[in-house]
């Protein structure tokens, strides 16, 4: 029976993903923004707040000096640009430190640029001047005038006694309740308002792309018109003339024409001090540019020129004198915050849009510059929010309109800045000012801040020298340019801005609607094509055009496609299409009674084009994006040739793409050929074509010549045969040839292909696959290509085997561990090889922690060795003192052998260390029994130290020295260490018991040598249990000091004067004993001296006597001496001898009464205490170790004689011990 092949059934299954739509997407995005999570909580909040990133990780160490100093910098060039901008913005001076203030300080907490200096900017002050000049001259306010306000505060009287009827009118029609100080600041205020509003809303909606749409040369004109604009106002300073801003339009001209006609009102004063500051302005400008490299930090040129014009316009009094116009108080301190007049809005809205745009353009596009020089990145619309937060707040502050600075940033990027903290620096130097230095700047002249104004704008006027280069580079932006600033400067600053982005996009539209279009040549010899209107000498590839549309492919700009086309290739459809239906026409009716089907075929050719031309590539690299309109405009093209017998292969390439494109929404995948591989793929139909048609050319010809010779027909036919049969012949020996080509390629594809399939099992890879659809040369030559390389990566293979078993190799002898095993004469595969490169990078590892290991031992063996004079004795202290490394093997028992000689070494060391120790301490011995000048010691002691062996020696010399004076004086030196035996013994505590059994030798007056050392070795016993018990008998002193004082008090506690000290005395001393009975030592001394006996093995003696046994011993003293004093007592009053408590009261006559409160106790309730005492004192004398006893009664007559000197050294010792 056959065996049954199980079946078996496999179920696949695979889910189903379905693509979301689009209102899926919006729910999920709504849903992830709504969400609250703590996580993400954290996230928004250091999103929005920057600081909190980056403060915590501040390098302290590093970036503290760079911000610091740049802040300080910056701080001092912001003091005097802050109070001249605000000229420009039509303000009083302190309202520019206010702004250059808050805005640090916000830009602090929320800007991730860390090089951007956010303040007045010299563009928004006159945005903001002109705003509040139209809105002060509509109120009624004469801007000619140089009022002074009372007060900066909201409450200003603006109405003037000389003010008319009129002007009243008008304040009430514009609700005006202040003077014009007053409302011009109300107005900077709503102003600065609506644009940090207008930034912020920019910011939550995702419109910073507003601001792509602002170009450079746009910017650029744009700042030098506005530049011009405050050149002409503040020209009005510098030569102290009181001529009104100008409203409306035509500022530059009409200002300019108002100087000159009232040029013969110029003041002298103020035109001197303009030309000298300009030029002292100028030469530090130009040394700072010229000399920036040297220089450290950049010369505070408008800081000295602001002092020094104060100075001498304070002391000269050019106000007075010479009617000089002057800035004015300046006051201190802040102004109460002020909610911004609300009800202005309608009348300052729009003029808040260009300044919030123009304040966040360059606000963004200089964090961006200095993020990418500085290497980190900003994020915009962060950048947008921190801008508007620094104009909504301080506007609340009585701020006006602030940005980014360029030349203030470009000064903290070349001081060292490295954080933002660094406006923290700026803003507190502008505070200083604000508190302390504002009064100082009020005799500073106008012309001298008109003059810091002008100078400023240097860099913006010196962009008339970038024209002429930006006009070679692009004529459109150039143009743009010129457009831009001459509209800002001769119209006004905002029509300027409005022209200018007008313009951009129309200059936009113009290039796409009207693009460069050429065609292309190829440079010779290369493979490179560029376009023929720009270059010479190019190459044209013969019946092949090549055309590139440089723009996108839309609607605006089809017609303008499809004329540069007809005209570069020279071919249109339309009108190659009816010269074919001609000349077809012509053709049939010339040979309509002659032909035959042969002829017929070249009757028809003669209806060819008359063009040189084969194919027509388009070159579609530069079309960023194509419309339907722009893919219909292609198809149609597509099909206006192939109807005239061109791009017969285009359906193929472009047509499909664009019939995909219709049917498909998304972008048209076009083929990736470069122009090579076009040329190439296109050129031997060319040469086909080519001569297909010389050929019907040349029949034509014959045709011709055949009719106007009268040749028959037959002849005729008869040498078109034979140029048939010939041209057959020539084309059979062709398709031998090219037969047996292929033969040969083909068999070299099967030779190639066994070779590949070798290589790949030697190299362990997977069997070349091979694409289909290629032709047999195409296959070969892959299948070659894919030959060299797998032969030259197994040579590689060979070569890396070699150098990594070399390196193996030598790390395995070094470390004396077994190499990497692969068979010889084989082939590594990969995983091999990286195993391998894995196993000598380990044992790299391994190699560099031994060596690492082995140079701290070696190191640590030539110190000792150089410490204590050792010379290498074995082989292995040789070999690990050489400078030579690779000669010693770096094995696990080489460096447990250098450890181990490390360690013997180092117990050589101590055991040196202990030998000079002790020679040293018996030289210092020697030195002091012999009374030896201390001159001569210590300069034995500050001789240079070698080694330990010499420094051995040269103390064994001095000792040896010392002892043999010693014998010559031994009576002497005997009695001192008697007297030191003495001292040794007191502090040991040693009884006369304990110091008998060597009164006989202490007693002797026998001076011999033996003698002297029977006291050393006495003298060393005892300094070696001093020094074993040191701890202990410090304890033991200590108790002995308690127990004085205790003793003390209790003498106190029993005389009857005690009460004559008044004043609180007697309290102390009550709280002194307290803390004397507290610091008694108890179970803790006796817990000591019972782990030494144990440990010792003999009892701890002091005064001959056991600790505790002497303590109890004083106890009971104690005890007996208080009952004799009782007992003398008690005697007294049984005899009747008058007994009598002191009063409480001072002594004298008018305290002799006696109060109810203070009657004595009678002798029964005396006895009654004493008795209670007497008890208690007997209950604690049966305790076994230290009790403090109740406080003793008062006695009257006992110890009257005591000396008060005895109080005041007892209270001193009470103090030291407490």
């Amino acid at each position: 029976m056959e065996d049954v092949v199980p079946q078996c059934t496999y179920h696949l299954e695979r889910k189903i993903h379905r693509k979301t739509g689009p209102v899926e997407e919006i729910k999920a995005k709504v849903r992830r923004q709504l969400s609250c999570s703590l996580p993400k909580v954290k996230r928004t909040l250091t999103d929005f707040f920057p600081v909190v990133k980056w403060l915590p990780k501040y390098k302290i160490k590093e970036y503290v000096c760079g911000d610091v100093m740049s802040g300080l910098i910056v701080g001092i060039i912001l003091v005097p640009q802050a109070i001249a901008y605000c000229l420009l913005a039509g303000l009083e001076p302190v309202y520019g430190l206010y702004t250059s203030f808050f805005a640090n300080i916000i830009y602090f907490f929320l800007g991730t640029s860390r090089h951007v200096s956010v303040g007045i900017f010299s563009l928004m002050s006159l945005m903001v001047g002109q705003v509040v000049d139209r809105e002060v001259y509509l109120a009624g306010f004469d801007l000619s005038e140089d009022s002074k306000h009372k007060s900066l505060d909201a409450g200003w009287n603006g109405t003037e006694a000389h003010q008319g009827t009129a002007f009243n009118l008008t304040m009430v029609s514009f609700n005006i309740e202040c003077g014009k100080e007053c409302y011009a600041i109300s107005i900077a205020t709503v102003l600065t308002f609506l644009a940090g509003l207008y930034q912020v809303l920019m910011a939550v909606f995702r419109l910073g792309f507003v601001s792509v749409y602002l170009s450079t040369p746009m910017l650029d004109g744009f700042a030098t018109g506005a530049s011009c604009t405050i050149l002409t106002v503040q020209a009005k300073y510098l030569a102290g003339l009181k001529i009104p801003r100008h409203q409306g339009y035509g500022t530059v001209v009409v200002t300019w024409i108002n100087i000159f006609k009232n040029i013969h009102k110029a003041n002298f004063c103020d035109m001197i001090t303009s030309a000298i500051c300009i030029a002292v302005l100028l030469a530090g400008k130009e040394i700072q540019d010229r000399f920036k490299n040297r220089l450290k930090i950049p010369l505070p040129t408008e800081l000295v020129v602001v002092a020094l014009a104060t100075s001498i316009s304070h002391f000269a009094d050019l106000n007075s004198q010479y009617n000089s116009s002057i800035s004015g108080a300046i006051p201190t301190g802040f102004i109460p915050p002020k909610v911004p007049n609300f009800e202005l809005i309608p009348r300052v809205a729009i003029d808040a849009i260009p300044l919030a745009v123009i304040s966040f353009a360059f606000t963004v596009s200089l964090s961006e510059m200095f993020a990418k020089k500085n290497g980190y990145t900003v994020r915009p619309n962060q950048e947008m929010l921190a801008i508007g937060f620094c104009n909504i707040i301080p506007s609340f502050f009585h701020c006006f309109t602030t940005s980014a600075a360029l030349a203030k940033t470009m000064v903290k990027d070349s001081t060292g800045c490295r954080t933002q903290l660094s406006s923290v620096v700026s803003a507190f130097v502008v505070l200083l000012v604000l508190l302390f230095l504002a009064p100082f700047f009020y005799s500073l002249q106008k012309c001298v801040l008109a003059c810091i104004i002008i100078v400023s704008l240097r860099g913006a006027l010196r962009k008339f020298r970038d024209l002429p280069r930006l006009w070679r580079l692009s004529k459109i932006d150039a143009i743009v340019w010129m457009v831009t600033m001459c509209s800002s400067a001769l119209i006004s600053i905002e029509i300027g801005l409005v022209i200018g982005v007008v313009f951009s996009m129309l200059c936009v539209l113009a290039r796409t609607q009207h693009p460069k279009a050429s065609l292309l040549g190829q440079i010779e010899n290369t493979t490179y094509y560029e376009d023929m209107d720009d270059y010479d000498n190019l190459v044209i590839i013969p019946k092949v055009r090549i055309f590139r549309f440089l723009a996108p492919l839309y609607y605006a700009n089809k017609d303008f496609f499809l004329k540069s086309l007809f005209k570069a290739v020279g071919l249109e459809p339309f009108l190659e299409k009816s010269r074919q239906k001609k000349m077809e026409k012509k053709a049939k009716s010339r040979n309509a009674k002659q032909i035959n089907k042969e002829n017929g075929d070249v009757s028809l050719s003669l209806v060819a084009s008359a063009v040189d031309l084969h194919t027509i590539i388009l070159d579609c690299s530069c079309i960023s994006f194509i419309d339907t309109t722009g893919v219909n405009t292609l198809k149609g093209v597509i099909k206006e040739y192939k109807e005239v017998g061109w791009l017969n292969h285009g359906d193929g390439d472009v047509s499909d793409a664009a019939e995909w494109q219709e049917k498909n929404t998304k972008r048209i995948q076009w083929n990736q050929w470069n122009f090579s591989s076009a040329v190439t793929e296109h050129s031997a139909e060319a040469l086909a074509s080519s001569l297909v048609t010389d050929i019907n050319h040349a029949i034509a010809r014959l045709v011709d010549i055949w009719d106007s010779i009268g040749i028959m027909e037959d002849q005729r036919i008869e040498r078109m045969q034979t140029v048939k049969k010939y041209i057959e012949v020539l084309l059979k020996n062709m398709i031998t040839e090219e037969e047996t080509l292929r033969h040969s390629i083909k068999t070299s594809i099967i030779t190639t292909r066994k070779q590949l399939e070798t290589l790949c099992l030697e190299l362990s890879l997977e069997p070349y696959k091979v694409e289909e659809d290629l032709t047999v040369l195409q296959l070969e030559k892959n299948l070659r290509c894919r030959l060299e390389a797998l032969q030259k990566e197994k040579s590689e293979r060979l070569r890396e085997l070699n150098d990594l078993m070399h390196q193996d190799e030598e790390l395995c002898v070094t470390l004396c561990v077994t190499p990497y095993y692969i068979p010889t004469g084989s082939m590594p595969s990969q995983t091999q090889l990286q195993e391998l490169r894995e196993h000598i990078k380990q044992l790299s590892k391994e190699k560099e922690s031994r060596v690492k290991v082995f140079s701290g031992l070696r190191q640590d063996i030539r110190n000792l060795m150089d410490e204590m004079g050792h010379e290498p004795e074995t082989s292995l202290e040789r070999e690990s003192v050489c400078s030579d490394t690779d000669i010693f093997l770096l094995t696990r028992e080489n460096i447990k052998a250098l450890e181990l000689l490390l360690s013997q070494l180092e117990m050589k060391r101590e055991s040196l260390l202990a030998s000079r120790n002790k020679l040293k301490d018996r030289a210092v011995s020697l030195w002091t029994r012999l009374s030896c000048p201390d001159e001569e010691a210590e300069e034995f002691k500050r001789e240079p130290l070698n080694t330990l062996c010499d420094d051995i020696r040269r103390w064994q010399r001095v000792v040896d020295g010392l002892e043999l004076l010693q014998r010559s004086k031994l009576e002497e030196v005997i009695d001192k260490v008697r007297q030191e035996l003495v001292v040794f013994w007191d502090k040991c505590m040693f009884g006369p018991q304990q110091r008998e059994p060597f009164n006989l030798h202490f007693c002797d007056v026998n001076y011999t040598e033996e003698l002297l050392s029977l006291h050393d070795s006495e003298l060393m016993k005892v300094k070696q249990f001093f020094e074993e018990a040191h701890p202990l008998l410090e304890n033991i002193e200590k108790w002995e000091r308690h127990w004085v004082l205790f003793q003390d008090f209790e003498r106190k506690a029993a005389d009857p004067n005690r009460f004559s000290n008044r004043g609180g005395a007697l309290l102390k001393e009550s709280k002194d004993r307290a803390k004397v009975q507290k610091l008694l030592p108890k179970e803790d001394l006796k817990s000591r001296v019972e782990a030494w006996e144990k440990e010792k093995g003999s009892p701890f003696l002091m005064k001959g006597q056991r600790v505790m046994e002497y303590i109890a011993k004083q106890w009971e003293e104690h005890r007996s001496q208080k009952d004799k004093e009782k007992n003398e007592r008690m005697s007294k009053k049984a005899d009747g001898t008058p007994f009598k408590t002191p009063s409480k009261r001072p002594h004298g006559p008018a305290n002799s009464s006696v109060t109810p409160s203070k009657i004595r106790k009678t002798p029964n309730q005396g006895s009654l205490r004493t008795t209670t005492m007497s008890t208690s004192s007997s209950s604690s004398a049966s305790s076994t170790f230290l009790c403090v006893p109740g406080k003793p009664p008062l006695s009257a007559r006992s110890e009257l004689s005591r000396k008060a000197n005895h109080n005041a050294v007892l209270n001193s010792t009470v103090k030291d011990v407490l």
